[in-house]
């Protein structure tokens, strides 16, 4: 009876601790909320952009810096919207962009950088400053399109050309008595997303497509570099081949950057331009606070809507979140805003590798069903590929951004026989019971029967033919044509122009400039799925298990490619519409 009240006891403590901090958390998210006030700048305002940190297409929801008062992470749609706004901002003097790396990648720095070149073409009397104590690629693409770039006497700027590499497996497995059971159309020779786990080099065809990727990658680069800087491809490359710089003088004397100097003297030098006196602080908003800044469009008031659903991260069956595409959690909102009268169009902006084919079937219906109401328009972000381009493919218009990964028409099934591991190495063994041959589910445990690979076979074999069937139809292309274009095989944007696959070139503001078009919208605003969950939403959902806390590039580094892909391995179900999702483009 004692240890009855003593375990009682206890619960009823933990109920009541549990209660009390949700109460804590509650009032510390209400009062955080209260604190996002509007915010007011005064003139001469400098907006103060750094992307050393990550950035998404749409800032997932974090927890962790809701409830720590901590930075919350940067979404393109937000950098973009601000740039914008600043554009048009009497207070707003100029732009000044303090960064060492780009968190977003060199597709998502191409859109930031168009909206950067699109604030000087409309606001010539506004400047761009960058200031940098080291510069990568991506980073020193970006800041070209700045009236001066600073870099540190001691910084460096890395100008050497771009390289891709793939991580291999095979060894290890092999080491592990680990057989990898894969299946793919016969012909799918570049969907490669299975040969990290049965070849310990890259094919041919991978070879291929991976160098035509990455030098298409860097002609774009150089050639926005060459028109900022006035410098000719020829010697941008001779640079590059000859690793002439190496260190922040040698960039000042190839005329890569402007000053050789310090943070204090690209102050100053914004101070002037400001008109800021030498004893007065010069007045800079962040962009996080510039949110909070109401400035006006000119725009009546009005209640047609442009909806932009963001569908970003791998797709999965079921639940997803702001990282991760669940086909459940996607129909949600292409309903919502089907159903929604006042949403006139939508822009479906896609950043993913692919994923789960059934899931990616069943997303395309609801798009197929969605479109008999109201146009709409695919908006290609960094990657847009295999399962990405699947639910993508019958869009009314598809607008891709230069130097995203997309195609990769074909799929896979990967099935992993641990069997002799766990037999012969760990000793563990197992006895199973059916009813009749083939009746045994799929698992690790054991291996195929020639039976049970050939209904595998069979079963890619139709996906991949309802796949390529449904790019003919959506495209107005011959189901031989796409074959030819698919068996798996990436494109950069420019490629998947000539080839058919995309409309335009253009990143998410053209495409919802698209949508208006279409719908004949001359004043709109935008409303964007999924809606974002409040913090204490999110604390709920983790308290009861639905969310979980994802491992970041950032927790990881160089680990972060191989554990990604394992991880991949292990969470495959079924036939899988995916990108070779291990592709590290390094520079």
């Amino acid at each position: 009876m004692k240890s009855f009240f003593k375990y009682t006891a206890a619960t009823i403590i933990g109920i009541l601790i549990t209660m009390i901090i949700v109460v804590v958390i509650s009032f510390s998210f209400t009062a955080s909320i209260s604190k996002e006030d509007i915010v007011e700048i005064k003139p001469n305002t400098v907006l103060h952009l750094n992307f050393d940190k990550s950035m998404y297409d749409k800032a997932p929801s974090d927890i962790q810096s809701s409830f720590a008062g901590g930075e919350k992470p940067l979404g393109l749609n937000t950098v973009l919207e601000n740039i914008n706004k600043a554009t048009r901002d009497e207070n707003i003097s100029g732009i000044f962009i303090e960064t060492q790396t780009f968190g977003g990648g060199i597709a998502m720095a191409e859109e930031v950088r168009e909206a950067l070149l699109k604030f000087k073409k409309d606001a010539p009397n506004k400047f761009i400053v960058t200031y940098s104590k080291s510069l990568s690629i991506t980073a020193y693409y970006l800041a070209t399109v700045s009236d001066r770039i600073y870099l540190n006497p001691s910084g460096n700027l890395d100008f050497k050309g771009l390289s891709a590499s793939v991580i291999f497996f095979k060894n290890l497995l092999d080491n592990l008595d680990v057989e990898v059971q894969v299946f793919r159309p016969e012909g799918c020779k570049f969907k490669s997303a299975v040969e990290p786990y049965i070849l310990d080099k890259m094919s041919e065809a991978n070879r291929e497509q991976m160098s035509k990727y990455i030098q298409g990658t860097w002609d774009i680069i150089v050639d926005g570099i060459a028109k900022e800087r006035n410098i000719t491809e020829e010697e941008l490359n001779r640079i590059a081949d000859n690793l002439l710089i190496t260190n922040a003088q040698d960039a000042k004397d190839y005329n890569l950057i402007d000053f050789v100097g310090h943070y204090d003297e690209a102050v100053a030098y914004m101070k002037q331009l400001t008109q800021t006196k030498e004893d007065k602080k010069l007045a800079t908003v962040s962009i996080n606070n510039y949110m909070n800044v109401e400035v006006d469009d000119d725009k009546e008031f009005t209640k047609d809507r442009i909806a932009v659903i963001y569908a970003q991260g791998q797709i999965v069956d079921g639940k997803g979140n702001d990282t991760k595409i669940g086909d459940q959690t996607l129909i949600k909102s292409i309903r919502s805003a089907r159903e929604d009268k006042n949403v006139k169009a939508v822009v479906l902006r896609v950043n993913s590798p692919g994923g789960s084919a059934l899931a990616s079937e069943v997303i395309l219906r609801e798009i197929e069903l969605t479109q008999k109401e109201k146009p709409v328009i695919a908006s290609f972000g960094a990657t847009a590929a295999s399962g990405g381009y699947y639910i993508s493919c019958k869009c009314d218009k598809i607008i891709c951004n230069p130097l995203c990964v997309t195609g990769s028409i074909g799929v896979f099934g990967m099935i992993p026989n641990a069997q002799k591991l766990l037999n012969e190495k760990i000793g563990i063994t197992t006895d199973i019971v059916t009813t009749n041959r083939n009746s045994n589910e799929l698992n690790i445990l054991e291996g195929m029967t020639p039976e049970m690979k050939q209904f595998w076979n069979k079963q890619v074999d139709d996906i991949y033919t309802t796949f390529i069937g449904h790019v003919s139809e959506g495209r107005d292309l011959t189901t031989a044509r796409v074959d030819e274009i698919g068996q798996g095989r990436v494109w950069l944007g420019p490629d998947a122009i000539d080839i058919k696959l995309v409309d335009k070139l253009g990143g998410l503001e053209t495409a919802i400039t698209e949508a208006a078009a279409i719908a004949e919208l001359d004043n709109y605003q935008i409303t964007t799925f999924p809606k974002q969950k409040d913090a204490l939403t999110m604390l709920m959902e983790m308290l009861q298990g639905e969310e979980s806390i994802n491992i970041k590039h950032s927790d990881l580094g160089m680990l972060f490619a191989p554990y990604q892909a394992l991880k991949y391995l292990v969470e495959m179900e079924g036939v899988q519409a995916r990108l070779p999702f291990i592709y590290q483009l390094e520079n």
